[in-house]
Parts: structure tokens; C-alpha cells; sequence
């Protein structure tokens, strides 16, 4: 019982000097994909664009230089595959979009804690659902029946529990069926941002991260278009990611806030004496 009381005592004592920081997030990020088959960079060059993030950051801040970050965000990644020139002949251009809602856990380490500008190091695990996506394709093939030359077919990625080998992919129409995606992906991120108080209870963070994905998108064998049969796409590959992004901070004090809350109702007890 005395533990648990001690235990309690030193919560409370250590919550007292916290802060909660909550607020908007937006920024970019690029992907530097990495594939499984070496042999893939021989034949396609890989490339992608700029894409953008948003969502809800929130830290947890005590009187100390440790901190804890977390943010649920949208994601949008653009990856697009072409043949080299060393295939003059094939016609192949494969550009995608996916979406996925992201949540890292950083921890973070300030430095210059007293000034109104600060700079941080932080680390941690980010977990990401992969939500779907869309893309435009030109191949071979799609050229033979484009009604116009040089048409791309758009096409949604469609998850299925199922063996494409139970399936019929003739059925689908304009579609990249997915059967064994990595839905829930792992990554290591490590950054570095800048911090500048607005006032004591705002602020604006500004951070550059290096995203260290640990999963494949998904299974190449479980991938196939559904109407299209002279190309497949790759999709066992990691999907590292250069992000940098800015967040608008609110800060809120449980201390404070109970300190306010216990006032007003001595207050109130006072008020009552005084009437009777």
C-alpha cells in the first residue's frame, strides 16, 4: 500500500509540471522506394513526386528536455514506374497513388529548453494502415485497344481474402487486384525540428524526418491487373520517406486547470457562509 501511495505521490508530483500540446499538422513528403529484386532498377526506372500530409499532432512536455510526440495524419505516397532506354520498344508508364493514415510515436529531446526558440532530436516507431489507392497505367496492350493513342487506363486497387488462383480476374473491371497486402506497415522514423514559442500556450513546430520503412507494400504473386495481362506490377518494396511538415500547438495544463476548478468552489462554499 505504501508503494502504491509513493508511486501515486510521484505521478502526481511529475504530472503537475506537464503540459499537453495539441493542434493541426501539414507537410509533404517524397518516398525513395527500395525493391526486393535488384535485378527491378535494371529494367524500370522508379520515381516519385512530392505529396502531402494532414492531421492531428499532439506532445506531452514537462519541465525537462524529454518529450513525447505522437500525430495521426492522412498520407498520400506517389510512386511511378517506366522502362529504361535500354527498352526503347516497350511502351510502359504506371503511375500510383495510395493512401494510408499514419501514427508515429516519437520520442523527443529539446535543447535550449528556456529560450523561445529551441531545437529538437527526436525518434521513434510509426504504424501506418494502408487504405487503398488509384492509378493510371499505359502499356503495350493498352495501347493495341486505346480508341485514342497514348490513352492511360485508370484503374482502383481492389483487396481481396482470397488466392488469385480461385479467382477470375476477367470479372473485375479496371482494377489492380491485391490479395496478400501488408495492410498494417512498420517504419523507424528519426528527425530533427525547430520549436518557437508564440506564447505560453502556443507554439509552432517545424520538423524533418527520415521515415525507415521495415515492410513491404505487398506480395507480388498475390498482385495482378485485372485486365490487362502483358504486365505486372512489382509491388514487394519498402517505401522509405523524406517528410517535412509544420503543426500550429495549443497548450493545455491539467495543473492549471484543476488549480482553477478547486478556486471556485472555495468560492462558492464562501458565498454560501455569506448568505445565511
Amino acid at each position: 500500500m505504501k508503494r502504491l501511495l509513493f508511486i501515486g505521490l510521484l505521478f502526481v508530483s511529475f504530472s503537475g509540471h506537464a503540459q499537453f500540446w495539441f493542434g493541426p499538422k501539414v507537410g509533404g513528403q517524397i518516398i525513395l522506394p527500395r525493391y526486393q529484386v535488384a535485378a527491378h532498377k535494371d529494367s524500370f526506372n522508379v520515381s516519385s513526386k512530392v505529396n502531402w500530409h494532414a492531421g492531428l499532432a499532439m506532445d506531452y512536455s514537462t519541465e525537462g528536455a524529454f518529450e513525447v510526440h505522437t500525430e495521426v495524419v492522412y498520407l498520400r505516397v506517389n510512386n511511378r514506374v517506366r522502362p529504361k532506354d535500354l527498352f526503347p520498344d516497350q511502351s510502359l508508364d504506371n503511375k500510383t497513388v495510395n493512401h494510408f493514415i499514419t501514427a508515429p510515436l516519437m520520442a523527443r529531446v529539446v535543447f535550449m529548453k528556456n529560450s523561445r526558440f529551441k531545437v529538437f532530436v527526436e525518434a521513434g516507431p510509426r504504424l501506418s494502415w494502408w487504405l487503398g489507392g488509384k492509378g493510371t497505367i499505359i502499356s503495350d496492350e493498352t495501347e493495341e485497344n486505346a480508341s485514342i493513342p497514348g490513352e492511360a487506363v485508370n484503374y482502383d486497387i481492389l483487396f481481396l481474402d482470397k488466392e488469385l488462383e480461385e479467382l477470375n480476374v476477367g470479372d473485375y473491371t479496371d482494377k489492380l487486384i491485391v490479395t496478400k497486402p501488408n495492410r498494417l506497415q512498420y517504419a523507424l522514423d528519426f528527425g530533427v525540428g525547430w520549436l518557437f514559442d508564440v506564447t505560453p500556450t502556443q507554439r509552432v513546430i517545424v520538423d524533418a524526418k527520415i521515415s525507415w520503412a521495415h515492410s513491404n507494400l505487398a506480395f507480388t504473386d498475390g498482385t495482378r491487373f485485372s485486365n490487362i495481362n502483358d504486365y505486372r506490377e512489382d509491388t514487394e518494396y519498402r517505401s522509405h520517406m523524406f517528410m517535412v511538415s509544420i503543426a500550429y500547438m495549443f497548450g493545455f495544463n491539467p495543473e492549471l486547470t484543476l488549480k482553477g476548478k478547486s478556486s471556485s468552489n472555495v468560492g462558492g462554499k464562501k458565498e454560501k457562509k455569506y448568505k445565511r
